[in-house]
């Protein structure tokens, strides 16, 4: 009698090392399984990222053209317009002081 209550605790602690790494196998695949979905999820975040970066990154180099452009047109166009208007008035008036000395001298 007292070999078969030895023969049950070693059957007994056997069958508890067994159930625990069955639990701890079945754990270690769902907890796998759990990674690898949360990794193709953050795969999936990282390229839409990277298209939104693209995208950021045309429409950045499309407004720095576009400020190009517009700069280009103030300093040509709207700068260039004034500077010859002034530079016609400035012109006017020299005229103007030159003809008065003329007909001052020829007074």
């Amino acid at each position: 009698m007292g070999g078969s209550v030895c023969y049950t605790r070693a059957m007994s602690e056997v069958l508890q090392a067994n159930v625990f790494f069955v639990i701890t196998s079945v754990a270690v695949v769902v907890l796998t399984v759990l990674a690898c979905v949360a990794l193709w999820y953050v795969i999936r975040i990282l390229k839409n990222v990277r298209d939104i970066t693209e995208r950021i990154k045309r429409g950045s180099e499309q407004l720095a053209e576009d400020a190009l452009a517009v700069r280009t047109f103030v300093h040509e166009g709207v700068i260039g317009t004034i500077t010859n208007f002034l530079g016609k008035i400035t012109q006017n008036k020299a005229t103007r002081t030159q003809k008065t000395k003329k007909e001052s001298t020829e007074e």
